[in-house]
């Protein structure tokens, strides 16, 4: 990973305390304006903070091995916009990254003059981009980097460089979906980074700050809408640490937490890790646990197994008929013993189509009639 001071750097001087009034700036009272060649560039670097190094198993895993991660220079970004509507009218006014050298983690903030003025601002970021081998968001694929693309092709430049992708949303979603109800950022930051913002500024309240500095110069309330874009990047680098620890098996984490692990092993094909994370606790994780093992037991030929598993899961599942169906399938199937499998074909009703249950119990009372 290049440090901060190695990328490369745009051709800038020193903007004169003679530049005209206006937002641009009052803007330069909070930070630093300099000149490019396509205009005014306004960027805050925040002091260098500890991470943990990126490890490309830990994250090709949590994106269910879609792609392969080159995670020697990646680059996290947030954006805060005038608008969640989306379309040609809605503006990234700041973007924050974060790029990231073995154990330390560097933030800059770019942040708009005003409209017409972002050439400068999208020159840096694909810069950024270029220099990157991995790009990592959160919410970034269906928001931020649509939008970003549609700001260059409004400005009439080429888009930067596509770097493969990681949205550390849908990450989240899968080995926490047990454990929360909802999965925004804000929440994660309280359930399981133990982040608690004080007097953090509201984003539903960002854009009308945006609007307000347009329309009087006023840039205090901006300083607030840089912290919480910084707490944002700082909260997605922490994230991957957290989740790649939880992966690695380095930390704690909840019953629900081993089971949405234990779901994307499975997914994976990782039958020893799946079967590692698979939580024993009673209730309704429990029995979701156990469902779940079944499946990793019948794919390794142990039948058996997957039986005593769903016996285990019907008590508490929150879908009984599921299971019952499931029983009744290995009943018939693998194990040919119809008498059993007829006993839980009734109770599979509400699992299947009234016509298969119907044919499935009529099939399985002619083999019982012949002594199959």
């Amino acid at each position: 990973m290049l440090p901060l001071s190695r990328l490369p750097p745009m051709r800038r001087t020193a903007v004169q305390d003679s530049a005209p009034p206006g937002p641009r700036t009052t803007l330069g009272a909070l930070i630093t304006a300099q000149v490019t060649s396509h205009g005014a560039l306004h960027v805050k670097t925040v002091e260098p903070f500890a991470c943990a190094p990126l490890e490309r198993p830990a994250l090709e895993a949590l994106a269910l091995g879609e792609v392969e991660f080159d995670v020697r220079r990646p680059l996290f970004l947030d954006t805060e916009t005038t608008g969640l509507a989306g379309g040609t009218g809605t503006l990234a006014f700041l973007i924050g990254l974060a790029t990231v050298h073995q154990d330390r983690a560097v933030i800059e903030q770019a942040h708009l003059p005003g409209p017409g003025q972002e050439r400068p601002m999208l020159q840096w970021l694909r810069e950024r981009l270029e220099a990157a081998t991995c790009l990592i968001t959160f919410n970034g694929k269906s928001f931020d980097w649509p939008l970003l693309r549609s700001r260059y092709v409004m400005n009439r430049l080429a888009p930067p460089p596509e770097r493969t992708h990681l949205d550390l949303l849908h990450c989240a979603r899968r080995v926490l979906r047990y454990q929360l109800e909802q999965t925004q950022l804000g929440t994660l930051e309280r359930a399981v980074l133990g982040v608690h913002r004080v007097n953090d500024l509201d984003g539903a309240l960002i854009p009308a700050v945006w609007f307000d500095y347009l329309r009087t110069g006023r840039v205090a309330a901006l300083g607030r809408v840089l912290e919480h874009n910084e707490r944002d990047v700082r909260s997605m680098v922490e994230l991957v640490a957290w989740l790649t620890d939880a992966w690695e098996g380095r930390r704690e984490v909840s019953a629900e937490a081993r089971l949405g692990l234990a779901v994307v092993a499975a997914r994976l094909g990782d039958d020893e890790r799946a079967l590692r994370w698979v939580p024993e606790v009673p209730g309704r994780c429990g029995a979701l646990a156990n469902e779940l093992k079944a499946g990793v037991l019948r794919r390794r030929g142990d039948v058996q197994g997957a039986v005593a598993s769903l016996a285990a899961a019907l008590e508490a599942s929150p879908s009984p008929a599921r299971v019952h169906l499931r029983l009744a399938k290995l009943y018939e199937h693998q194990l040919k013993d119809p008498h059993q499998a007829l006993l839980h074909a009734p109770k599979a009703r509400d699992a299947e189509t009234l016509e298969a249950n119907t044919r499935r119990q009529s099939r399985l009372a002619r083999r019982t009639s012949r002594g199959d």
